[in-house]
């Protein structure tokens, strides 16, 4: 028997195979095309600090990502370069990734002594009360503003006649960053929620309930 005789198809098969290939190469030419848009957007300045958390999502959560810590120190250098991302909400998410790595492992590896497990949960409370303290900052100084008085800030240190931009959209790159700032204003409450429960497990592993309950009621109140 004959291969083709094995699979006959109808024309009315053909016709929705045809669709069905048709709109799989549209959404892939979208797909490209949208991304690539995305990626000529992304402020050429630290765009490399993007990719470098990026590459760190990969690992984190699992017990190596503290291998990786590299990652997250060259992003830091890159933002802490530039005056308008020095204490920007990224540098908090940094802090609780390293934060968040520290008491995975103090919790999850069995292999360490006692004393071990304090230090590395000395360490991640360290970074978490970081994070905590750019969180709140951040918010305190960009959460209420609009999106126009936004842009006035960011123009203070983005201005279109930076070498960095040259054969940029300059436009484009403003309104991405406007944009994502504003996005921030909602997150970032989302990412505090996080670090303060992550600082409520630090200390029950501490042994300090009172001071657990208290931190995981403040992240409840931000984001249930």
């Amino acid at each position: 028997m004959r291969f083709s005789e094995i699979f006959i198809m109808t024309k009315g098969t053909r016709v929705i195979l045809a669709i069905t290939l048709s709109v799989s190469a549209a959404a892939i030419i979208f797909a490209v095309f949208y991304y690539r848009t995305i990626n000529r957007a992304a402020d050429p300045r630290v765009k490399k600090a993007g990719e470098y958390l990026q590459l760190y999502d990969k690992v984190a959560g699992m017990k190596e990502s503290i291998d990786s810590f590299n990652l997250l120190d060259s992003a830091a250098a890159i933002y802490h370069s530039y005056p308008d991302y020095r204490e920007s909400f990224e540098n908090g998410v940094i802090y609780n990734n390293k934060s968040s790595s520290l008491l995975i492992n103090a919790i999850y590896d069995t292999l360490i002594t006692a004393n071990e497990k304090k230090t590395l949960l000395s360490l991640s409370m360290k970074y978490c009360d970081s994070s905590i303290s750019v969180y709140k900052k951040w918010l305190a100084e960009w959460e209420d503003l609009t999106p126009r008085e936004i842009e006035k800030r960011v123009k203070t240190y983005m201005q279109p006649g930076d070498p960095a931009f040259q054969g940029f959209n300059y436009d484009r790159i403003l309104s991405r960053r406007v944009k994502d700032l504003g996005l921030a204003g909602i997150e970032t409450t989302r990412r505090l929620s996080v670090s303060l429960t992550n600082r409520g497990m630090i200390f029950r592993h501490m042994l300090m309930p009172d001071s657990s309950i208290k931190c995981y009621t403040e992240a409840l109140e931000l984001w249930e």
